[in-house]
């Protein structure tokens, strides 16, 4: 009996050990394990805890940063020069980095099988990397999410307004940072390089550079009989009005290459004679709906040119030897592509560490022949690869000597928001009554029906600025550079506002057409 009494007692006591083991939280689970880490910290993993170390070669322990399962904290990109005791953490599954991009999908997964090889990537943990390409109007959102960490390619239109709304975090990595002035010049042809904040911060660089202009089909020019145009002005012309439309544009608000180009015609000109121009051109054209697809139509030979940013003609001029690219003389300018660190990611060191990649061995994506972009850092030209790209090396120091115009960034962005709009709403969604009165007006010039000075008469009017009702003081205005400059910060952030003054544009813009129509027909 005492020997059952034992041997019960003592399975009680085993079960007992046991069954603390199992209920007490895994202990052996929790045991961390640590190893050094790019900045010689050591790191330490929890479940919910995720943060990489900065890419630059300091000697300070940054503090870690968490990211919930069920909440999304952010992480400031200055952690890379701060010290704490607190070791950053490395995550056991690795980072997946997201970047918001314009870039098409050929130049994403060249990124993407490169950049998952590199060291850069192996030493800052980084196991994934996925692009989501979104338009202008859908990055703000994403970026408040936090569903971003860096944000590239798009033009520095697209980086100065996500920059003045405070979606942008300074780069505070010093391997990048000391890139400048170095490898990458701060200015070039006499445009930014870099966005420099008053604050003395860096909230963009430029990955790649792009110049301006047309892209022509030779063979589509002759069979339409159309002259080989040269500037800007030569396709606001007569000359050019064709049924169908023979020149390409894009709709301003869902390209930003194609806004550049506006604004470089309305510096060229100035803002009255510009906005002629950009009439005229915009009746002489299609409408697309993005970049892309203007350049795509010129190679078909749909159209017999279009506006194209730099790359997208050398891209048709190696898919169709009848491909010209042409930078108008003296009415272009240089810019430089931006990449940028987003206000609300997730992992700002790692993200730093793909933005000093991009700008270094990154630039080998430029060369590649299906994408034929200008690098920003020549030193990628003395690489192998770079020998093998004379012509792109050419283009290169070409486009730094390009006669270009004195381009004003700063006042180029007073107005980017107004320009956008009033062009959609004057010449995009009102582009067939546009086109109607200016084909009538220039048979009727051919034909004889009207004079000369009837037709410059008439011309005048329908290229003139209309007046309409102001939505905040009821009075009637005109769209000058001033109003543009008063209404510019207002037409982001008042949707109301906004959508009332682009439907008094499309109004007055249709009545104006309408009434130079009745004019020619009597």
């Amino acid at each position: 009996m005492k020997k059952s009494a034992a041997v019960l007692l003592l399975f009680v006591l085993l079960f007992s050990v046991v069954a603390s083991g199992c209920l007490g939280g895994g202990g052996g689970a929790s045991t961390s394990s640590s190893k050094p880490s790019p900045s010689s910290s050591t790191s330490h993993t929890t479940p919910q805890t995720s943060s990489t170390q900065s890419p630059s070669s300091t000697t300070s322990t940054t503090s870690s940063t968490s990211s919930s399962t069920t909440t999304s904290s952010t992480t400031s990109a200055t952690s890379t020069t701060s010290s704490s005791s607190t070791t950053s953490s490395t995550p056991s599954k690795g980072i997946e980095l997201i970047v918001l991009t314009r870039h098409d999908t050929t130049i994403q997964l060249l990124a993407k099988e490169a950049f998952l090889k590199s060291k850069i990537a192996k030493e800052y943990h980084i196991t994934s990397i996925k692009f989501i390409k979104a338009t202008e109007s859908q990055w703000p959102r994403l970026i408040k999410l936090g569903h971003a960490d860096v944000g590239w390619g798009g033009g520095p239109t697209l980086f100065d307004n996500l920059y003045t709304e405070g979606y942008l975090a300074p780069i505070t990595d010093q391997k990048a940072l000391g890139l400048l002035g170095k490898n990458i010049s701060e200015t070039l042809a006499g445009m930014p390089m870099v966005r420099k904040g008053p604050d003395g911060k860096i909230y963009w660089i430029a990955a790649a550079l792009s110049s301006f202009g047309f892209t022509e089909n030779k063979k589509a020019l002759k069979r339409w009989d159309l002259p080989e145009p040269h500037k800007w002005e030569d396709i606001a012309t007569e000359a050019w009005a064709r049924d169908p439309p023979q020149y390409g544009i894009a709709d301003p608000t869902m390209s930003t290459s194609n806004t550049r180009i506006y604004q470089i015609i309305l510096q060229t000109f100035g803002w009255d004679k510009g906005w002629r121009i950009l009439t005229l051109i915009a009746a002489n054209s299609r409408i697309y709906s993005a970049s892309d697809a203007v350049r795509e139509a010129v190679i078909a030979g749909d159209i017999a040119a279009g506006n194209t940013i730099d790359f997208y003609g050398y891209t048709a001029m190696r898919l169709n030897p009848n491909c010209v690219y042409i930078i108008p003389a003296g009415e272009s300018i240089i810019n430089g592509d931006p990449i940028a660190l987003l206000k609300y990611s997730r992992h700002p060191q790692a993200a730093q560490a793909f933005i000093y990649w991009v700008l270094t061995d990154g630039q080998l994506i430029w060369l590649n022949k299906d994408v034929n972009r200008l690098p920003v850092n020549p030193s990628i030209f003395n690489t192998p690869e770079g020998r093998k790209r004379p012509d792109l090396k050419t283009a290169y120091y070409m486009a730094l000597h390009t006669k270009g115009i004195a381009f004003n960034d700063t006042e180029a962005l007073k107005t980017v928001n107004s320009l956008q709009l009033y062009f959609k709403a004057t010449l995009v969604d009102t582009n067939s009554e546009l086109r109607q009165a200016w084909m009538a007006l220039v048979n009727a010039h051919k034909s004889g029906k009207i004079d000369d000075a009837t037709f410059n008469k008439l011309k005048n009017e329908l290229t003139d600025f209309f007046q309409f009702k102001d939505p905040e003081t009821g009075k009637m205005v005109t769209f000058t550079e001033q109003y543009a400059m008063k209404i510019n910060d207002r037409l982001l952030k008042d949707p109301d506002f906004k959508d009332t003054l682009m439907q008094e544009w499309r109004e007055g813009a249709r009545a104006k057409y309408e009434k130079v129509l009745k004019e020619v027909n009597g």
